[in-house]
């Protein structure tokens, strides 16, 4: 399948869709790379700049890799906010991480210029067992731009149980040594639907979050019938996703809950049938009115993220017919990291 990035049309068809079926006015870019998305003389800033004069708030989910290019214009067009995986600060590690393909200092030059352009900026990072010394230099850094930094743990999927049972890393001994003798008060986020979340509010300024898997409902449909519900870690309503096949769907374990839109997405009426009926127990006008869109602009990305010394990328988001480049052989084996 020959995959092409959703044209600046299609997107603003589906943003209309969207908001003529009482969805919330929040529209994410995330998963693979949208800085690399394009449509003849259209970039990136050209997209964001279009939605939010349609009063949408417009984030991005980043690599960061090419924000030195972007910032400014990004920020002059309107983005509130970007989302970004900062795994490790150190540039070796962070180069495996990204598959053989991050410059570090590249990344901390684009992400530095979004900061003084006035862009929010979100930190996300994976845990990863024996790779979480340089957390306390990440949340110096947190601390100076009152930025925000959210921990997450290895997903469970079918195609990763050897790599979580080596690498994964509970966050509760991290914030115990790391966050705690930083943190100013604690607070719960309570969610409607998604998972809670618990914010570590710091002394100096900034956050660390933390979803949390407490609580979470397996017993309403669609994730009472799920093979996956004793593995999975995430909450039913977390997302609502449209990628490049035009494909929506609520979960990355259950593609098969999704459908095509191509046929639904100029007519909001019939589209929002079809969300009810592949989820029928669910409240679909509280769904749509408290999710973030999060629309996968493109089919391709310039980093493969692994684990460290694995062949193996862990994007668990978009399977199937994308474009990642080749991993390249990893570090250990040059002995350059150990």
């Amino acid at each position: 399948m020959n995959l092409k990035p959703i044209s600046y049309s299609n997107i603003i068809a589906i943003a209309n869709a969207w908001r003529d079926m009482g969805g919330a006015l929040k529209i994410d870019f995330g998963a693979l790379e949208p800085l690399l998305w394009r449509d003849g003389q259209y970039r990136i800033h050209d997209i964001v700049s279009a939605l939010t004069k349609m009063d949408f708030k417009v984030s991005m989910t980043t690599n960061g890799q090419l924000l030195e290019t972007f910032a400014e214009k990004l920020a002059f067009a309107g983005l509130s906010q970007i989302r970004t995986s900062w795994h490790s600060t150190d540039p070796i590690m962070f180069k495996e991480i990204s598959g053989g393909y991050g410059n570090y200092s590249r990344f901390m030059h684009g992400i530095t210029l979004a900061i003084e352009s006035g862009i929010k900026i979100a930190f996300n990072r994976v845990l990863l067992k024996g790779y979480t010394d340089d957390i306390a230099d990440q949340l110096s850094f947190i601390e100076y731009y009152q930025s925000r930094l959210k921990f997450y743990t290895l997903l469970w999927t079918p195609e990763n149980i050897l790599t979580k049972k080596s690498f994964y890393q509970d966050w509760r001994p991290i914030v115990r040594s790391f966050v705690l003798p930083h943190t100013l008060k604690i607070t719960r986020i309570r969610k409607q639907l998604g998972r809670d979340r618990l914010k570590f509010h710091l002394l100096r300024g900034g956050s660390v979050e933390i979803k949390l898997g407490d609580n979470l409902n397996r017993n309403i449909h669609p994730c009472i019938l799920c093979s996956f519900k004793k593995e999975c870690e995430e909450e039913f309503g977390d997302y609502i996703r449209i990628d490049p096949r035009f494909h929506l769907y609520f979960c990355y374990l259950r593609r098969d809950l999704g459908f095509s839109i191509s046929e639904h997405f100029r007519k909001p009426d019939l589209l929002k049938q079809k969300i009810q009926e592949k989820i029928r127990d669910v409240d679909v006008k509280s769904l749509l009115s408290t999710t973030s869109l999060r629309l996968t602009l493109t089919p391709f990305c310039n980093f493969n993220c692994r684990t460290p010394g694995t062949k193996k990328g862990w994007c668990t988001e978009e399977p199937g017919d994308y474009i990642y480049p080749q991993i390249r052989t990893s570090l250990f084996k040059k002995g350059l990291i150990k």
